[in-house]
């Protein structure tokens, strides 16, 4: 069962902030937590780096499993994952990009971090 699988927590995080400025453009995000930390796994898949001039950027791209139900969508963020215990596995936030996959057992997602 993918229950055994699930090791980690992670607190979801969502973007609570709605309207316009006084230009007509969306408010600056402000970020709620949706609950408590849900169980999940996250693994990397892969980790790049991109410069521009000079600029540099590290992406990092990771894979999570969650269970079926976890209220989870697009443009999400998981403020840290942490273990069992609470110590802190993978530092920095992570932002669910694109839609999250049901499959038979588990939900899973592509997440994405950018420093």
């Amino acid at each position: 069962m993918i229950a055994g699988r699930l090791t980690m927590r992670a607190s979801i995080e969502r973007n609570a902030a709605t309207g316009t400025d006084s230009w007509g453009n969306p408010v600056a995000p402000g970020f709620t937590a949706i609950g408590d930390p849900v169980a999940c796994f996250v693994w990397s898949i892969s980790a790049t780096q991109s410069i521009d001039g000079g600029k540099t950027a590290e992406l990092e791209e990771f894979r999570a499993l969650f269970a079926l139900g976890t209220d989870l969508q697009p443009g999400d963020q998981l403020a840290a994952i942490v273990d069992r215990r609470g110590l802190e596995i993978i530092p920095g936030r992570l932002s669910v990009e694109g839609p999250v996959q049901r499959k038979h057992t588990h939900l899973e997602a592509a997440l994405r971090r950018i420093g």
